[in-house]
């Protein structure tokens, strides 16, 4: 059995702890160590750098060739074609990528990476045929946020048949965007909706979208995005709750920048709390991705009020050699804490 660098040191130590607490002998010990070997990391390195650079130059030749509208223009021009028969035809195609895709996936479920890579071809097919598709049916004063659900539910409805999490991802982010521009346009344009900004509304969103985790849970058919979906929905919460205690719920940008943070302090306190409990709770039932996400925000959240409260009041010299000692400390702390940890 071929194991990678990490999964082998869990192994080794598993045996040796097992052989020093005499569950088994020295004879086992040697067969178990003996059973297993080091796979080839410069391999899967290899392998990694080469798919890495095959989406790369596979997102510029779809670019150069889509995205540059020139040539499709012209051919438009030349044949009088309408961006109906361009909606058609990317549809065709994305079609045609989410069956090679499924038949790709049959023929080869163990080349999960490569299969997802594969998937991009299938994010922006369906992106450039949602766009021709839209501009087709709309005009200059429609709602644009109509395309970016559209488009949310195409890619929530592949990504269920493929079991792909890259694309469920990008339906999550569509739908972060369709929430922010639908909001605006039922606010007629205002900084507003129903007596939110946005970074409130994004807060909202993360936690609706976080607490989905828990339906999807239930549904057997969604239960391989109950991770994806709790990890991005905790963090666009915490993100937006982080935006959130530095803007408050303020909708003049002129006037948030003529005030200073201090009238803002209630939010700040409100989210080092909210980090404070969820941590506790965290901690406590030993939930890795949300103590993790916690800490990383609650340090961001320490080093925000830093600058807020101390940047025009110290001098720079003094500013930056305290916060160089900080990050010093919480480097040491991390590594003593991650040491502690794989000794255990």
């Amino acid at each position: 059995m071929e194991l990678d660098k990490k999964e082998a040191e869990i192994v080794s130590k598993a045996i040796q702890f097992w052989e020093e607490d005499n569950k088994i002998s020295k004879e086992q010990a040697t067969d178990l160590r003996n059973s297993f070997q080091l796979r080839n990391s410069n391999v899967d390195a290899i392998a990694i750098y080469a798919l890495i650079s095959a989406i790369s130059c596979g997102l510029l030749a779809f670019g150069a060739l889509v995205i540059d509208e020139k040539w499709i223009e012209t051919l438009r021009t030349k044949w009088g074609l309408s961006e109906n028969i361009f909606g058609i035809a990317f549809s065709l195609l994305a079609a045609f990528f989410v069956f090679l895709a499924k038949r790709r996936q049959i023929k080869y479920p163990q080349a999960r990476a490569s299969n997802e890579a594969y998937n991009i071809t299938i994010i922006l097919t369906v992106a450039i045929a949602v766009t021709y598709w839209t501009r087709s049916f709309s005009d200059a004063n429609s709602n644009y946020a109509v395309p970016l659900l559209v488009t949310a539910v195409v890619y929530g409805g592949i990504a269920i048949l493929l079991h792909s999490t890259l694309l469920w991802t990008v339906m999550i982010l569509s739908l972060a965007g369709w929430w922010g521009a639908q909001t605006y346009f039922w606010s007629n344009g205002g900084y507003r909706f129903l007596g939110m900004n946005y970074p409130m509304r994004m807060t909202v969103f993360g936690l609706v979208l976080w607490s989905f985790s828990w339906v999807v849970e239930r549904i057997d058919s969604l239960k391989f995005v109950r991770e994806i979906t709790y990890t991005i929905g905790l963090f666009l919460f915490l993100l937006a709750a982080w935006t959130l205690s530095i803007f408050g719920n303020y909708a003049d940008w002129e006037g948030w920048k003529v005030l200073k943070q201090g009238h803002f302090w209630y939010w700040a306190v409100a989210f080092t709390i909210l980090l404070a409990g969820l941590l506790y709770y965290a901690f406590k039932n030993r939930l890795d991705t949300l103590r993790d996400l916690c800490l990383v925000f609650f340090l961001l959240n320490i080093y925000t009020r830093y600058f807020e409260y101390f940047w025009d009041r110290t001098n720079k010299g003094i500013f930056f050699a305290i916060l160089a000692l900080s990050f010093w400390f919480v480097g040491r702390k991390a590594e003593q804490w991650r040491n502690k940890t794989v000794s255990r």
